[in-house]
């Protein structure tokens, strides 16, 4: 029977790999791509320069972190009032627009952990006779932005005051600007750093004491952090590990320091 079994052909070996050639690799992973949206009339934390380009210390923390991702970071300019109803429709994927962490706002989106705190402030022209109080500021008017935690705060601390809502913080700067208002309520590093240290807030100084997060956590929340959709917990996920990367390598630092002379963080 064995003599009669068809003799099997050897099959030419393979062709031995060439040393010379680089090995294949598999295709590169497509970069992520990450819109943010922000109100960019919040100096020095979102605003645009001369030539129209969005800029601040939360775009340059949003570009720090997105490096860490390897992810490709764009931004888009939106109005305040419309900032969760664009991220809800998917105008964009994440705010980044100092919006503080707040219970009322949980319900609507889901934050990172804190960037950065600051308290609040009031500013009104120099020597003011003012005083922050509910009595003290009983009868008179002054500026809020719309749809911010300064004017939750004023509206229930300071009931018999004029309190005027403005969609722009800037707005309300001009308003005190042509006294159609005595003071301006808003987040302290803005009206500091964004309006008092600017030749248009020359003749103007801080009224009063800070008021801190503390005095009304509920209103005013537990710092600032950026905010994506409610759905989009591995996203947050990843914004948060990359935060935490830019803490511990000093990138975060490097970057506060360029703005700010005092610890932004906070504790």
């Amino acid at each position: 029977m064995a003599a009669c079994t068809p003799k099997q052909e050897a099959k030419p070996a393979a062709p031995a790999a060439d040393a010379t050639k680089p090995a294949a690799t598999a295709p590169a992973a497509e970069a992520m791509n990450l819109k943010f949206g922000t109100d960019a009339t919040y100096a020095p934390f979102e605003s645009t320069d001369a030539s129209g380009a969005i800029v601040g210390f939360d775009i340059d923390i949003a570009n720090a972190m997105c490096e860490e991702m390897k992810a490709k970071c764009s931004f888009i300019n939106q109005a305040w009032e419309g900032i969760i109803p664009g991220l809800t429709t998917k105008k964009y994927d994440v705010i980044a627009s100092s919006m503080s962490i707040t219970p009322e706002r949980k319900q609507s989106v889901r934050f990172t952990q804190k960037v950065w705190s600051a308290p609040n402030r009031f500013v009104a022209k120099e020597g003011s006779a003012l005083q922050i109080t509910p009595e003290g500021m009983k009868g008179h008017a002054f500026g809020v932005q719309q749809g911010t935690i300064q004017e939750t705060y004023a509206k229930k601390y300071y009931p018999d005051a004029k309190i005027k809502s403005y969609k722009t913080i800037e707005d309300a700067y001009a308003d005190l600007a042509a006294k159609r208002i005595e003071a301006v309520f808003a987040d302290g590093v803005v009206l500091s750093d964004g309006f008092l240290s600017k030749p248009a807030g020359k003749g103007y100084a801080q009224l009063g004491a800070d008021v801190p997060n503390a005095a009304d956590p509920v209103i005013l929340g537990d710092g600032t952090g950026f905010a994506v959709r409610k759905e989009d917990a591995e996203l947050a996920d990843k914004l948060n590990k990359a935060f935490d990367a830019i803490r511990a390598n000093g990138k975060y630092k490097a970057i506060a320091d360029k703005y700010f002379k005092f610890d932004i963080y906070g504790s």
